[in-house]
């Protein structure tokens, strides 16, 4: 640089100093105006860093200072241009609104978040209610006492239960009641076959306990002793049966209707086709002492097979005791079956009255049968009353053919020796006649309208007999 020239430096100094011009020549002006920039950025500078924004805020728009206001816009106007801090009461007055904002937000929130907690308390209690509720219903818990007596029948199904359980305050809930059901049901479905019946229900009871009586079989502890009189039909068994509701007659009759081959003297029975019952005469008549099915009283539909197979195994146990050895060995001595002893004694139970004359048409019957060129035929009219009894009823049209068929089986009058079946159950006196008859030459014999005995060898005497019968009975 040339010797003569200022240096920046230098002519900072002599503008501080107040120093002439030297050379006595005119100023430079351009430098000058230069320095004068520079000397006034570096102060604007140094006064920026001295003081406050909130300082520099009031000095800044002092009216008592024009000059610092000329500065400042001097200054604003510079390539590098200073940004003052943001003013500080305007920054306050903002944060003031956003904490109203905030505070408001806050005040909402609380609200909002108050009305979720109540009504999450409310939809908790309620539900805890309606859980508390379903947990009584399911243990029968805490609930009102009531009873009440329940019958299903063959088309009871499960909306009648579960309506009339409802109905009768068993119940709260129909619908729990049925997915409880359905739902194990669905899981064991071979446990959940409900027995007709009719049971006492009561409201404490669980859903496990009402399902589990539904489906066991009721235990019974009244008892009724019935007497089967001797010459009782298997129908008329049946119908005692029924009257003392110990089983119903029809199902009853499946016990004695065809061979069960559960027994040893059904070995015995042939199989004869026009054999109208094939177990009839071995329901041995005797004093019985049976349970009393009481859900047969409220529904005369009732399955009683059971029980009725029950009545059915005590009569023919009861039979087999009474056949004892000796009256085996009897009837090998008498040339004769078990199954044409207890048929021959039918008819000696339904023609005799006492063990003396029932001897004496056991007698008859042998003689007869010992001479069947000459007397094919029993001719007993005790054989008409079976089939007036017990095989006409049946009659239809649909079996009529058979069915005839069948009567004329058993028609003593029109079938030669013994008919294919029993007519009746007889007794152990009616058994021991017909094995030991009395010793005679009858061949006939009627009973007079009082109950008087007529007996003969030959039909001239019978006739005779028939006479004298009918005169006793006109004089009475």
């Amino acid at each position: 640089m040339d010797d003569n020239n200022f240096n920046n430096y230098d002519e900072f100094d002599n503008l501080q100093n107040g120093s002439d011009n030297l050379s006595g020549e005119p100023e430079d002006l351009g430098k000058t105006q230069e320095m004068e920039s520079v000397l006034f950025n570096r102060e604007a500078d140094e006064e920026a860093r001295s003081i406050t924004p909130r300082d520099e805020f009031i000095e800044m728009n002092s009216a008592d200072d024009m000059s610092r206001t000329l500065l400042m816009d001097s200054v604003s106007d510079g390539e590098e241009r200073y940004e003052p801090a943001d003013n500080p009461v305007k920054k306050r007055r903002r944060k003031h609104k956003k904490k109203q904002i905030n505070h408001t937000r806050t005040m909402g929130q609380i609200f909002l978040g108050a009305v979720i907690s109540v009504a999450a308390i409310c939809i908790g209690t309620v539900l805890a209610f309606k859980v508390i509720d379903v947990m009584r219903d399911i243990t029968g818990m805490a609930k009102q006492q009531k009873e009440m007596d329940f019958t299903i029948y063959d088309n009871t199904t499960l909306d009648d239960i579960a309506d009339s359980l409802y109905n009768n305050n068993i119940i709260l809930s129909p619908k729990l009641f049925k997915f409880y059901v359905n739902y194990n049901r669905k899981k064991h479905p071979d446990e959940f076959d409900f027995l007709l019946g009719t049971y006492t229900l009561r409201s404490n009871m669980s859903y496990g306990s009402i399902v589990d009586m539904f489906r066991t079989e009721k235990e019974y502890t009244k008892t009724v002793l019935v007497m089967i009189p001797e010459g009782a039909t298997a129908a008329d068994i049946g119908r005692l049966l029924q009257e003392n509701y110990v089983c119903r007659a029809a199902d009853f009759e499946r016990y004695y209707k065809s061979k069960l081959s559960n027994y040893d003297f059904e070995e015995g029975i042939g199989s004869d086709p026009y054999r109208l019952n094939a177990l009839e005469g071995y329901l041995f008549p005797d004093t019985y002492e049976f349970y009393v099915i009481d859900d047969l009283k409220a529904n005369p539909a009732f399955d009683t097979e059971e029980y009725a197979k029950i009545a059915a195994d005590t009569m023919y146990k009861n039979f087999e005791n009474k056949i004892t050895k000796d009256l085996v060995e009897r009837m090998e001595e008498m040339d004769m079956t078990l199954d044409e002893t207890i048929i021959l004694a039918s008819l000696i139970q339904w023609e005799g009255t006492n063990e003396d004359n029932m001897s004496k048409v056991s007698s008859v019957f042998h003689n007869r049968m010992k001479d069947p060129e000459k007397f094919p035929k029993l001719e007993s009219d005790t054989t008409y009353t079976y089939i007036n009894q017990c095989i006409t009823p049946k009659i239809n049209a649909s079996n009529m053919e058979e069915m005839k068929a069948i009567a004329d089986a058993y028609d003593t009058y029109q079938c030669e020796g013994l008919p294919p079946g029993a007519i009746c159950n007889p007794g152990l006196e009616a058994i021991k006649a017909a094995l030991y008859p009395a010793n005679t030459d009858y061949k006939y014999f009627l009973t007079s309208a009082d109950g008087v005995f007529y007996y003969a060898q030959t039909l001239e005497q019978h006739e005779k007999n028939i006479q004298d019968a009918a005169l006793r009975e006109n004089n009475d």
